[in-house]
């Protein structure tokens, strides 16, 4: 079974679900989630889930070079096991987010059409895929304010969270240059080189760091969220400094803190 739960990601799917609550909380939801929210939240995890699980069935040759470890590349899977087990989890996904409303079941059914599109194509193509999937975890945010009917301030939040994850996402490509290379993407860095990779992360980084404080001096944020979007500002900028290979693991850390302030805003504190 563990290797079933590995390629879920489940922190990623955690840190998905979390992001659709915080959405709804910010939307002006209960602190304690209601039907609908805990559907978004359980939708959400699933749909995530199934993305990776697409994502490295057809990532097997390029992971036997980057990560070999992984549990389609070190034979602990069969890839046909999981294609379908990907589907699966599309379709659990897709099935409850009918069950809150018209909205989300649209959002679901487009998301699962955008990480299938990523996973075949997209990825392969310069910036295309680094914009769909950081759409798509801006998109987080903006679910679960479908969940309760309102999605302005989750619009907001998703717009920093597409900004951040660019910046992470073409560092990661940087780290997977080699076996990218190989294997006919055509990555940012592969067709424009490390250096102006990097720059590229870097200027996306900055601007997530800029309009992070446009929630607070608009006073929709409190100073707790201040707080927070500063500590995890300094990481961001810690991350457009260090080695290429280290980035993508220190805005990870940032994302996090960053979802820590998110969270501090959304209950007020």
């Amino acid at each position: 079974m563990l290797p079933y739960m590995q390629i879920l990601r489940p922190l990623n799917g955690l840190m998905t679900s979390v992001a659709v609550w915080i959405g709804s909380i910010v939307a002006g939801a209960a602190l304690v989630p209601g039907n609908a929210v805990i559907l978004a939240m359980i939708s959400a995890f699933l749909i995530s889930g199934a993305g990776m699980v697409i994502n490295d069935y057809y990532d097997i040759e390029i992971d036997k070079i980057n990560k070999p470890e992984r549990p389609l590349p070190s034979g602990k899977i069969a890839p046909k096991t999981a294609k379908t087990y990907s589907i699966v989890l599309f379709l659990l996904g897709i099935s409850m987010s009918y069950f809150i409303n018209l909205y989300a079941f649209a959002t679901a059914v487009f998301v699962s059409a955008m990480l299938f599109a990523y996973a075949m194509k997209l990825k392969k193509m310069v910036l295309a895929g680094n914009i769909a999937v950081s759409a798509l975890v801006g998109l987080s945010f903006v679910y679960g304010g479908l969940a309760v009917g309102s999605y302005f301030i989750p619009l907001l939040l998703a717009f920093l969270a597409f900004l951040a994850n660019m910046g992470r996402e073409i560092y990661k490509s940087i780290e997977d240059v080699l076996g990218d290379h190989k294997y006919g993407a055509n990555t940012l860095p592969i067709k424009y080189g490390v250096l102006k990779a990097k720059m590229i992360a870097s200027a996306f980084i900055v601007l997530a760091v800029l309009f992070s404080f446009v929630p607070y001096l608009l006073g929709l944020f409190n100073q707790v969220y201040l707080f927070f979007v500063v500590i995890a500002d300094i990481a961001f900028i810690a991350a457009t400094v260090a080695p290429a290979r280290y980035s993508a693991k220190i805005c990870k850390v940032a994302m996090n803190i960053a979802l820590l302030a998110f969270f501090a805003a959304s209950v007020k504190l």
